[in-house]
């Protein structure tokens, strides 16, 4: 059987984890409607992707750095707009 398998057991074990763990992040987000949000801080990983490919440089450096400046820039508009 696949189960006698260490590295399946593994696999198995990860894939369940993770499930429980999206589950929980997947309900806080839909919650507190920060749907849009995520769907934009990929986009702008896209966009860090293109920019270092085309210049060059590591595509997930610039993947990473584009989406935590796009996630700084998103909080500090929604917390400005929580405010008024």
């Amino acid at each position: 059987m696949v189960f006698q398998y260490v590295f399946f057991q593994n696999a198995v074990m990860a894939g369940i984890l993770a499930a429980i763990a999206c589950g929980v992040i997947g309900s806080y987000v839909v919650v507190k409607r920060l749907v849009f949000i995520s769907g934009g801080i990929s986009h702008a990983a896209f966009g860090g992707i293109g920019l270092g490919l085309f210049l060059g440089y590591n595509p997930l450096l610039t993947a990473i750095i584009f989406s935590v400046f796009s996630s700084s820039i998103l909080g500090i508009i929604s917390k400005k707009a929580y405010q008024r």
